[in-house]
């Protein structure tokens, strides 16, 4: 790796690790959003989701854009509009005004991962890019794990200040990034497929807008908003393939999926994510509200997954490089095996404070190890065969796939956290804090133990290439 690359390769994990940490670094500061802008429980869900959803939909869009017109300046941009919409969020004088600030904080930040993952391909070549993915994957995993704890920290001295500090960090970011960023010639401007970005967007969004909602709509409504999304999706599948026949620049090369371990890596993000984003939201609300942790308190319990994590993963990039799905699989049990003891845990010691605290650190260690392991192989294996010039459009599908699941996740398991509960945060009984957290924990727990689909999927297919092959 050149010496160069150094300052490059730094610009681009703060910034992606800045729009990351947002995803979790809210759910420390929830109760303090009720308490002083009245958020309900519905404007709480998409202060979370809501996040997400923007950040999904961006990604499949940015990536595209990355490709035709510039990795750098698309970053560039994604920068300046998180930093901006940070700067909203943190003046907010009601729940409105911070949900269409979160809303355009996500979107901003959609435009950095697929960057992110083609510009480290520029900046490093060679058996040094597996570490370099190994180390990225590390700072991305244990950025989900540390954000509640850097909630709670600014969130004690007040809730405005988890918004507040990206303000600074994005203007140094943006200021590396025009020194250090490669100045990689574009490919040129291409017709954008307008369409297919409605169409794709107009899916997405009746697929997962209701779920936000699910306690709150009728479930008529919810089927009718599904059942159109599954239409609008096939519209844009058809529009698609349609458009690549034509000699089209389509949004999404279609093509892809045709690799075994580009589809499953894609599979896998959607349970893999839906699974770890809705652990953190599920345990962040039992510790606050549930046992009464103070926000630092329960943002520190979740500092041994990014433990794990920046362990795991720098070890995964170089010792593992031959056997990824292998890998993927330990690092999926692993995450099972890491949730049924918390889970465990939680309900056998919960009256225990003290010492449930002390027993959660190992399982909680197992789980950000797990995940690291999944999350190095999967970027490792899906950027193994993608083309250069499809790099930033193939990542954007691969994360925004992530996005989805995550977003898939918290809303579901949040919707269900909250019915098992009765209300979101008032019931005081322990009882109804260890049914709502077995629920959330089962269903945290279900996703996670779907990834082992497709990672099994690519694996029994790999195996049989080999035995062809030596026929």
């Amino acid at each position: 790796m050149a010496a160069r690359a150094g300052p490059g390769l730094t610009v681009v994990v703060v910034g992606v690790a800045l729009g990351i940490i947002d995803i979790s670094a809210v759910n420390s500061i929830l109760p303090e959003l009720r308490r002083d802008l009245g958020a309900t429980a519905s404007d709480l869900q998409w202060v979370v989701s809501g996040y997400l959803l923007a950040y999904g939909l961006a990604m499949i869009v940015t990536g595209r854009i990355g490709d035709a017109r510039g990795r750098r300046p698309t970053f560039l941009v994604g920068v300046g509009l998180f930093t901006a919409a940070s700067l909203v969020a943190a003046l907010a004088p009601n729940p409105g005004v911070l949900l269409v600030a979160r809303l355009a904080q996500g979107f901003g930040g959609g435009f950095l991962n697929p960057q992110a993952t083609a510009l480290i391909r520029d900046l490093v070549s060679g058996p040094a890019r597996a570490r370099v993915f190994g180390l990225y994957v590390a700072v991305a995993a244990s950025a989900v794990a540390v954000g509640p704890f850097i909630g709670g920290v600014l969130g004690s001295v007040d809730w405005r200040w988890v918004f507040w500090v990206n303000v600074p960090l994005g203007v140094l970011v943006l200021a590396g990034g025009m020194r250090w960023l490669p100045r990689a010639p574009a490919p040129g401007a291409e017709r954008p497929d307008v369409l297919g970005v409605a169409l794709l967007w107009a899916g997405l969004a009746a697929l997962l807008a209701p779920l936000f909602e699910l306690t709150e709509l009728p479930t008529g409504a919810v089927v009718a908003s599904l059942a159109a999304a599954v239409l609008i999706l096939a519209g844009f599948v058809a529009w698609e393939g349609r458009l690549a026949r034509g000699g089209g620049a389509p949004v999404v090369d279609l093509g892809l999926f045709r690799q075994r371990s580009y589809s499953a890596g894609v599979a896998l993000n959607v349970t893999y994510l839906a699974g770890y984003t809705a652990l953190f939201y599920v345990l962040t609300l039992y510790l606050r509200s549930g046992l009464g942790l103070s926000q630092v308190e329960a943002g520190a319990m979740q500092l041994p997954v990014a433990l794990g994590a920046a362990v795991a993963a720098p070890l995964a990039g170089r010792r593992a490089p031959g056997r990824p799905r292998v890998v993927e699989l330990a690092g999926v049990v692993a995450m099972v095996v890491g949730t049924l003891a918390v889970w465990a845990l939680a309900v056998g010691l919960g009256h225990r404070t003290d010492a449930l605290l002390c027993s959660l650190v190992a399982p909680l260690v197992v789980i950000g190890a797990g995940g690291a392991l999944v999350m190095s192989m999967n970027i490792d294996v899906t950027n193994a065969e993608m083309p250069a010039g499809e790099a930033g459009s193939a990542n954007a599908v691969r994360q925004t796939s992530a996005r989805v699941g995550s977003s898939v996740g918290t809303a579901v398991v949040g919707a269900v956290f909250g019915a098992v509960l009765g209300t979101s945060s008032v019931s005081t009984a322990r009882s109804d804090w260890d049914r709502a957290l077995s629920a959330g924990m089962a269903l945290s727990a279900g996703f996670l133990a779907l990834t082992l689909v497709p990672v099994a999927v690519d694996l029994v297919g790999a195996a049989r290439e080999r035995r062809a092959s030596q026929l």
